[in-house]
């Protein structure tokens, strides 16, 4: 029973844990554009356009259709590629440097046109530093359009809610929290019936009817936590407010003993900025206890319940 106790702890850790990491950054300020798109023995976007178009625009369909046009989807890889390094003197070679890595985020959606892809990285792989993106020679190498990334994004940006899906754990949030409105980062395959997309986006837009203005300067110093089961699957999420907008994770639960409750909710609080949180949804997984506990372990924190029929908003 240990055993299979300490194994869905780690389980639960290892997703909680996962993403929002970058390898350390590089002397140089930018990639080898082309292994971004085209030139990395296919961890690029062109192989990863050949790899998911049919499923990005099956599941882009159904969360359009499931949200009335309303919520957007896109799905993101990690694509690790050298960095350009230029060698002074009178002929400036410019040269690929292995030793110093940028990792490059390569991107699908389904606009009303079709599908689309771009990427871009942080200068010199700093997760705080500027954008970039550099058109390349790839005409007849794509299936799909490759576009600029503040192009790919300005459809999405009139959107209530985007779900990006991610295909690596490998991830900079901070480029979300800049490019989008409100999204939620979802690990691959933790949706694994696409219906259950239509029950996600209806209780996540009772969510958002909660808020008055998501961008109410009162509501920084608020987080969210949100329950929800479809079909017995168990799915949890948790919202901080950045730059005036939601943003989210949501991920599967497997509780089948009380330590793995605690551990849940203490890691859950660890992503979480605000001071004050509400707890979203009718059924919270048995974890009512582990709450309270982890409220009167740290004064600090107010917690709020609030049920998917209430008519109070998050204030």
């Amino acid at each position: 029973m240990m055993h299979n106790t300490l194994k869905i702890s780690a389980l639960l850790f290892l997703s909680m844990a996962a993403g929002n990491s970058f390898a350390q950054e590089c002397h140089n300020l930018y990639p080898y554009a082309d292994g971004v798109v085209y030139d990395n023995n296919g961890h690029d976007l062109n192989g990863f356009i050949k790899k998911n178009k049919t499923e990005a625009a099956y599941v882009g369909g159904k969360i359009d259709e499931f949200s009335g046009g309303n919520w957007g989807y896109i799905q993101v890889n990690n694509a690790r590629v050298p960095s350009i390094s230029v060698i002074p003197g009178k002929e400036r070679k410019v040269v690929l440097s292995y030793s110093q890595i940028i990792d490059a985020t390569v991107a699908i959606t389904n606009t009303k046109d079709g599908l689309k892809g771009t990427w871009w990285t942080r200068q010199s792989n700093n997760p705080s530093g500027p954008l970039f993106y550099k058109k390349v020679n790839d005409e007849g190498r794509l299936e799909i359009p490759n576009i600029r990334y503040s192009d790919f994004f300005k459809e999405l940006d009139i959107k209530k809610m985007t779900i990006v899906e991610h295909y690596d754990t490998t991830y900079n949030q901070r480029d979300y929290d800049q490019l989008l409105h409100n999204y939620i980062l979802v690990e691959k395959g933790t949706v694994k019936d696409v219906n259950d997309y239509k029950s996600i986006i209806e209780f996540y837009n009772n969510f958002l009817s909660k808020f008055t203005n998501i961008d109410d300067p009162l509501l920084e110093t608020k987080s969210f936590i949100t329950f929800l089961t479809v079909n017995k699957t168990r799915y949890l999420g948790y919202f901080n407010i950045v730059n005036g907008k939601l943003a989210g994770h949501m991920e599967l639960t497997d509780l089948q003993f009380e330590q793995d409750k605690d551990f849940l909710v203490n890691n859950t609080f660890k992503k979480l900025t605000g001071k004050t949180v509400y707890v979203f949804g009718d059924d919270i997984f048995g974890c009512e206890k582990n709450l309270l506990k982890y409220k009167h372990m740290h004064h600090g924190v107010e917690m709020i319940r609030i049920k998917t029929d209430a008519t109070e908003k998050f204030k």
